[in-house]
């Protein structure tokens, strides 16, 4: 499964850059419960699990799950966002970072 992560915690840029984060079957065979998702998703965007030309994923980020939804990386944990959110009305750059 790949979870795609819109990178919005550093910079402004337009379009927002995206990050595909891979999750294994192996990996979600012990709950496909979204907070479960969630964690992997994180753990996998980081740069030392899955190197990739971008940036890892960062407090501010926002996560899409497969199903649509989309929950944002705060200090502890996540925020599910709202049904048809825009991402570009979210906070940007060093904004999104201070998010707790």
């Amino acid at each position: 499964m790949q979870i795609t992560v819109h990178l919005l915690a550093f910079g402004e840029d337009t379009p927002i850059p995206t990050r595909l984060v891979d999750i294994t079957d192996a990996q979600l065979a012990e709950s496909e419960d979204p907070g479960h998702v969630l964690d992997l998703a994180f753990q996998f965007g980081q740069n030392d699990f899955q190197p990739k030309p971008v940036r890892s994923v960062s407090v501010g980020d926002v996560i899409e799950l497969p199903d649509g939804r989309m929950h944002r990386v705060r200090g502890v944990g996540f925020e599910a966002l709202p049904e048809g959110v825009e991402l570009g009305s979210l906070e940007r750059g060093w904004r999104a970072s201070m998010i707790h």
